[in-house]
């Protein structure tokens, strides 16, 4: 009997992947963990290892399409003596273009892939087309695969209305295009035809199907740069970026609260101990280990900032501590993830830190470097800022922004005025989970921990 290939979960909040290309054709012999396909997801391309040895018999799937995680892509059979059947182009329909977040238990069981980074080039689509002989012959272009993921669907009535699909905005899982999307773009276009416009208007932004404007309010559709203006298409991970922050503030009510903290003694041990510790263990220790190690302190106290609202209005509290760290790359932003970052020492986060940022700016972070985060920590201060107000990463519950470290003259004990190096940390999170008081107790529970240091730290 055949076994199946799944769509693997490319991470805690995706619910969909997309297949790139098929490395393999129908009747090719596939080793165990040899890669057989490419999976695209936002950020960065993965390959998808065998999951056994044997014939691939039948492809389900075809490259282009975009299925729910734990959907079945494709068949092998073990048999090593299994003759390969004819490639027949009928592949399963892939789940509809609604596919949502993971509900059933063959999509929850699924397993997470464990991969190595490929290379996103022009050559990957010439490869695709050595390697499948029975693709569609109307997939979309590759520019539009690249801008954004859209339902077959959606995609067939784009090209039948000569439609840019850059310029529609999606409503379905993760910003995809949706058939009702493409629908009432072709509504809002007919009224505005219609309208009279005895001068013509400025630009205007096209509006999804969830978002329709009032037709008297609608006027062009797309955006035109003037004579001293330039305009610039986003990349595929500012995209995605743009997508992610807009649905996290339509998603969680924020709300931000701000406390000081005095890093006088940490500055101090850093400044006698920086350089000593790199040259000795070959990275370096900052100020980022220490408070990460101070939000694990946090997220002991109130567990209810390390959790998740879901659809049917529960709440899930993750049990363990999986910090995402934001860092800054040359193509955007990305938010790798330390794993049980309680159990470290100082100077086992200050290694972590250093591995994930050199990997993160050198594009070889894998997909589950990139998944199973519980709470971000971000750290705009390395950029010289004050106070930060970050966006929530979907679905936590908050997000902790460390700001610059900076010595002024603070009011201490006995109302004297000394030098302290202060920093603010600003909390955002999510007011369905918690309250003021609760966002509070976690903001003093890290301010204890950072201000509990001596002047000797044992980092390990």
């Amino acid at each position: 009997m055949p076994t199946p290939v799944k769509m693997p979960r490319l991470g805690e909040s995706v619910a969909e992947g997309t297949i790139g290309a098929w490395l393999k054709n129908e009747g090719d012999y596939v080793e165990r963990d040899e890669s057989m396909a490419e999976i695209e997801t936002d950020k960065i391309n993965a390959e998808l290892p065998s999951p056994v040895a044997g014939r691939l018999t039948k492809i389900l799937v075809q490259s282009g399409a975009t299925v729910a995680v734990g959907a079945d892509i494709a068949l092998i059979e073990e048999s090593a003596d299994v003759a390969a059947e004819p490639a027949v182009a009928t592949p399963q329909p892939a789940p509809g273009p609604d596919a949502a977040p993971v509900k059933s238990p063959m999509q929850a069981a699924t397993p997470v892939l464990e991969e190595r980074m490929i290379a996103s080039s022009a050559g990957s689509a010439a490869n695709a087309s050595n390697n499948q002989n029975n693709q569609h012959a109307q997939v979309a272009p590759k520019e539009e695969e690249e801008r954004q993921r859209i339902s077959p669907l959606a995609r067939r009535l784009a090209r039948e209305h000569g439609i840019d699909l850059n310029v529609v905005v999606g409503t379905g899982t993760g910003g995809r295009v949706r058939k009702e999307d493409i629908l009432a773009y072709l509504d809002q276009q007919a009224v505005a035809e219609a309208a009279p416009s005895p001068v013509q208007a400025p630009p205007a932004p096209v509006r999804s199907a969830a978002e329709a404007l009032p037709a008297s309010s609608i006027s062009v559709i797309s955006s035109v740069a003037g004579d001293d203006e330039e305009l610039v298409t986003p990349g595929r991970m500012r995209l995605a970026i743009a997508e992610h922050m807009v649905r996290s503030k339509r998603t969680s009510p924020h709300a931000t609260t701000v406390v000081e903290v005095d890093m006088t003694n940490i500055a101090r041990w850093l400044q006698k101990n920086k350089e000593e510790f790199k040259r000795r263990e070959g990275y370096s220790m900052s100020y980022v280990p220490f408070v990460m190690k101070a939000v694990c302190e946090g997220i002991r106290k109130i567990p209810l900032i390390n959790s998740t609202w879901t659809e049917d209005n529960k709440i899930i509290i993750k049990k363990r501590i999986n910090l995402g760290l934001a860092v800054s790359t040359d193509v955007g932003l990305v938010v790798p993830t330390v794993h049980d970052a309680d159990q470290y020492t100082l100077a086992g986060l200050a290694k972590q830190v250093h591995t994930l940022a050199q990997r993160a700016r050198a594009n070889k972070l894998t997909i589950q470097d990139m998944q199973g985060s519980t709470f971000v920590v971000n750290n705009p201060g390395v950029f010289g800022t004050i106070i930060s107000v970050p966006i929530i990463n979907q679905p936590h519950a908050g997000i902790l922004s460390m700001d610059a470290v900076v010595k002024r003259p603070v009011v201490i004990e006995d109302d004297a005025i000394a030098v302290r190096s202060m920093m603010y940390l600003c909390l955002s999170f999510d007011h369905r989970i918690l309250d003021g008081a609760g966002a509070g107790g976690f903001l003093q529970a890290v301010r204890t921990k950072l201000q509990s240091y001596g002047r000797e730290i044992d980092v390990y």
